[in-house]
């Protein structure tokens, strides 16, 4: 799980920017491939605990939403800075689900005063016990999101502002196009074990390399195979199973069965470096987009972890979509910042 657990930065492709992933104190700020950034902040490693974002696109017009989300009913009036009730007005808006509840505006008066009460406070205290959002490093995130979207010295900016006038700001990156399309082909029961102990003969190496476990397959995680287009298939081989979830290794297998499957292994450059994800976690394929999928938790509740997906283009997969949150905590489970996007 050191890949779930690690600050990375995903390299974007052509016209687009590129992702990054920061960590100040108690928040982490990223940025995707077309510079849409998200800051939040909460308590490290607690479970269910209130937790803020401010999320804002690139381009001289983008929006400020901040979002504040706490895991138990509060009011408008439950909110202090350093002991000082905050006045939330009736911009802002407020919604419970259950017992969590969520406030939030895109108001850029009330974003501004809010930020305003925030930058020199230790913390946002919330309800009437102990439970806290850190305040420390929310300003250098917010400085880090207006380096990312070139706004410093623009009207526009959240920490930094000056004279520069919005239309100076840079226009959002164009994101990469990327289709999916419906795979209407079907492997025979027979093809797919074949495919399958094809696999498993020519990954050998690969499987004692990831240190992979025997008898692994289960209700949860199977042998797969499935159809690519004419010559080409997807097989999942199970290769550890841990408490809450499992890890497969995946090969790209020919058809025609006189070329060798190769390991799916992805490129994920962090900070620069390309970094191999060796095995999948809880993979999966949709034959309705050829999309394939994976999603691997850095803790069994889900507060922290990794996802991405890939589509098959015909030749090969192409990355389509990163969602990323190296620190565990907050309140809502899955909710993890996205690093790469597609159109």
């Amino acid at each position: 799980m050191a890949l779930l657990l690690a600050s990375l930065a995903l390299g974007g492709a052509a016209n687009a920017a590129d992702p990054s992933y920061d960590r100040y104190k108690s928040w982490l700020i990223a940025c995707d491939n077309g510079l849409t950034c998200e800051a939040k902040g909460f308590k490290n490693g607690v479970i269910s605990s209130p937790d803020m974002h401010v999320h804002r696109a690139a381009g001289p017009d983008a929006v400020t939403e901040v979002t504040i989300g706490v895991p138990f009913p509060v009011g408008l009036n439950d909110f202090r800075a350093d002991g000082i009730s905050l006045d939330l007005g009736p911009a802002w808006q407020l919604s419970r689900d259950e017992d969590a509840t969520t406030i939030s505006t895109s108001n850029p008066a009330a974003v501004m005063e809010l930020l305003s009460d925030l930058r020199n406070a230790a913390q946002l205290e919330v309800g009437a016990g102990n439970a806290v959002i850190p305040l420390d490093g929310i300003v250098a995130a917010l400085l880090h999101m207006d380096d990312r979207q070139d706004r410093l010295g623009n009207v526009t900016a959240l920490i930094t502002r000056g004279t520069a006038p919005a239309s100076s700001v840079a226009a959002a990156p164009a994101l990469p196009i990327l289709a999916r399309r419906k795979i209407d082909i079907a492997l025979s029961d027979e093809e797919g074990q074949r495919l399958i102990l094809q696999a498993k003969n020519s990954g050998k190496a690969v499987f004692e390399a990831e240190e992979c476990q025997g008898n692994t397959s289960g209700e949860d995680l199977k042998e797969e195979a499935y159809p690519l287009d004419a010559d080409h298939a997807l097989v999942f081989i199970p290769c550890i199973i841990g408490a809450y979830q499992g890890s497969s290794l995946a090969f790209i297998v020919p058809r025609n069965g006189n070329d060798a499957p190769v390991p799916f292994q992805p490129k994920l450059p962090f900070g620069g470096d390309e970094t191999e994800l060796k095995i999948l976690t809880e993979p999966g394929f949709d034959m309705n987009t050829g999309a394939l999928r994976m999603a691997g938790r850095g803790r069994a509740v889900g507060d922290c972890g990794l996802t991405a997906e890939w589509v098959w283009d015909g030749m090969q997969f192409q990355l389509a979509e990163v969602s990323y949150q190296g620190t565990c905590g907050g309140s809502q489970l899955g909710d993890w910042p996205t690093l790469f996007r597609t159109r």
